[in-house]
């Protein structure tokens, strides 16, 4: 979930607009603030917005292709945004089933800088950026010993309508380590987002699937996930919470998974606390 906290804040902001009427508004004709809820994306300018989060993604796989056991993924993410840049670093924490039984314990941390190439009233926002992975894994079967470099490409779209598009691609390649014995070919990711506001702070989600292109294993998972969603406020943060269940559409290759549940909460704090009572208020 790359974009979860940049694509979820948007929804925030449309959902408690409506907050700010301590009424039902009963008008027949469309008040201005009607004309704003009807579009609630309308203006909102760049993702890259000075803020903070801390995201906890959970990615079950009941049931994986060509084995009889379970895995799972727990990703633990803070990010950084300003106006130029948005940096996410990710810990992932792995149980994966061995010849030797499950193995459990950290993999290998990794973080990127998306840096904005788009200006400010651009309606479709664009940044590339430096990735790199460090080899952090308690156990070779939860991560290479490489240390791998790369790059990332996000995109995304806030449409009047209340819908988001966008997508994140990564790409990493094993540079040097000390296992010369693992996989250093190229490793493709891409997380396609689509968001659908609905009302409340309630929203349908398909973006916690990620496909995955792993060259050197010759693996390709291409999933597919429908979820939901709630937004609400909790002290200072925004809280997003969410489930999303995805099955394979497309799979290449062993010890995949035939579907997943992936399950999250984010935490998110905006700088400009002036502009955060906004939203919340």
């Amino acid at each position: 979930m790359f974009i979860g906290v940049i694509l979820f804040s948007r929804i925030v902001i449309a959902q408690t607009n409506t907050y700010s009427s301590p009424e039902p508004i009963q008008n027949t004709v469309p008040s201005k603030m009607n004309q704003e809820t009807a579009n609630p994306f309308k203006g909102f300018g760049t993702p890259w917005k000075n803020s903070r989060a801390l995201n906890i993604d959970n990615y079950y796989s009941p049931k994986i292709q060509g084995a009889t056991e379970v895995g799972n993924v727990m990703l633990l993410r803070g990010v950084i945004t300003n106006r130029r840049h948005m940096v996410r670093a990710t810990l992932p924490f792995v149980s994966v089933a061995t010849p030797a039984g499950y193995k459990s314990g950290i993999g290998n941390f990794n973080i990127f800088d998306i840096i904005r190439l788009t200006n400010d009233s651009a309606r479709v926002h664009f940044g590339i950026g430096p990735l790199v992975s460090i080899p952090s894994a308690t156990s070779s079967a939860l991560g290479v010993n490489l240390w791998q470099f790369g790059g990332s490409a996000l995109i995304a779209h806030i449409a009047p309508s209340g819908v988001i598009v966008g997508g994140l691609a990564t790409y990493r390649t094993s540079v040097f380590g000390n296992d010369a014995g693992q996989n250093n070919g190229g490793y493709l990711t891409f997380q396609p987002a689509l968001l659908l506001s609905i009302a409340n702070g309630l929203y349908g989600r398909s973006m916690g699937a990620t496909c995955i292109f792993d060259f050197n294993n010759k693996k390709t998972l291409i999933p597919l996930g429908i979820g939901i969603g709630q937004i609400f406020k909790a002290g200072n943060a925004i809280v997003n919470i969410f489930i999303e269940p995805a099955f394979s559409v497309y799979s290449e290759g062993e010890n995949l998974p035939a579907y997943q549940i992936l399950m999250g909460i984010y935490f998110f704090w905006l700088k400009d606390r002036k502009q955060a009572n906004v939203l919340v208020d």
